[in-house]
């Protein structure tokens, strides 16, 4: 493991994050719908990208593990609709353990949105009825991801692409994938801490959100070792933050550390995936390399 670099890296990643989260991002005041603090945050995912490039000139060391080529694309298609269905589960589970209910009028979403779009998105609905749900799902599920996995390349370029296997050089691709997991909760907590994913559980959403990070840092992981390409967990990773997550306006009345994709339930369910990952792929692989073509 290049240890310059990786300090570098890790260095970088939380200096630039926390200044612009702590920074302009407190300043504007954290709002979900906030054009503003959306364009800060699609920087802030960029930071990891910009990071490891610096890092990689510290180190000299280029851009052959980055995992910038398409790989093997089957994994792609796995990134692609395995989040949507583990939130799908988690919605399912939310709805028959009693943490919420089912709202498929998407009404109780309302609240959460800025006046001016609160009141378009009522128009829409009391419109459009139920083709706006179904709509929005196929979206999210589409042009949704295209876009998001411009943002998201920006972060797995980094975790994935540089952090990765330099850690797993030194511990192990599974300790590795469990480290960059933990970096990764961490370095989200400034916007936690302001409301993002947990609005209203500040302390706990933290805790919360290394835990999520941690779990899918293993199947990204995997994604990203088994396919030989940062395209896979990029794919994943914006399924996770577009339809993904989205399908938890279908929820009513849900705390959020409990219910959905980020709640316990969401973790919980994400948990079993991960550990059927590290058994099936992991577990009987004791170097990154042989995870390669695995499936």
């Amino acid at each position: 493991m290049r240890k310059s670099g990786v300090i570098v890296y890790i260095t970088l990643v939380f200096a630039s994050a926390w200044l612009i989260e702590l920074g302009p991002v407190r300043r504007l005041g954290y709002a979900p719908g906030r054009t503003a603090v959306l364009l800060l945050l699609v920087v802030v995912m960029f930071t990891p990208a910009l990071s490891s490039v610096i890092a990689r000139l510290v180190e000299r060391s280029g851009f052959g593990d980055a995992g910038l080529r398409w790989g093997r694309g089957r994994y792609h298609l796995v990134a692609w609709l395995l989040p949507f269905a583990v939130g799908a589960v988690a919605l399912g589970l939310t709805v028959a353990l009693g943490l919420g209910r089912f709202d498929l009028s998407m009404m109780s979403m309302l609240d959460k949105l800025p006046a001016a779009q609160r009141e378009l998105a009522r128009a829409q609905l009391e419109r459009w009825g139920l083709w706006v749900p179904v709509l929005g799902v196929v979206s999210g599920l589409t042009w949704g991801v295209a876009i998001t996995s411009i943002a998201t390349f920006g972060e797995e370029l980094g975790w994935r692409g540089y952090l990765q296997p330099r850690l797993a050089a030194r511990l192990g691709p599974t300790r590795a994938m469990l480290a960059v997991g933990f970096i990764w909760g961490v370095w989200h907590a400034p916007i936690i801490v302001q409301g993002h994913n947990y609005p209203g559980h500040p302390v706990a959403g933290v805790f919360l959100m290394i835990a999520f990070c941690v779990v899918w840092s293993v199947i990204l992981g995997w994604l990203f070792a088994a396919s030989g390409s940062v395209l896979a967990p990029t794919i994943a990773h914006a399924s996770i933050n577009s339809p993904a997550a989205s399908l938890s306006v279908f929820a009513a009345g849900v705390n959020p550390t409990l219910g959905t994709l980020v709640g316990v339930v969401g973790i919980a369910a994400s948990g079993c995936v991960a550990a059927w990952v590290w058994w099936r792929y992991l577990k009987a692989r004791p170097g990154q390399d042989s995870l390669q073509g695995s499936v």
